[in-house]
């Protein structure tokens, strides 16, 4: 799975999981413009952090893009 593939597939598992937790409105979109999406998904980034290197690559662009 390539960068973009793994990204594409963060952010459509943290929007899942926000939706559970109960924020019915966040899409591919706004979680990382929100800035109460972006908190969460920050959160749920962090904790996935050191699984993989080629995950951890990606998600530390994400954080990047979110601060």
């Amino acid at each position: 799975m390539n960068n973009q593939e793994l990204r594409d597939k963060l952010i459509n598992n943290g929007v899942k999981n926000l939706q559970e937790f109960g924020y019915p409105y966040v899409n591919k979109n706004n979680i990382l413009t929100d800035d109460v999406y972006k908190m969460f998904f920050k959160s749920i980034l962090e904790s996935n952090l050191g699984h993989k290197k080629q995950i951890d690559v990606v998600i530390n662009s994400l954080l990047q893009e979110i601060k």
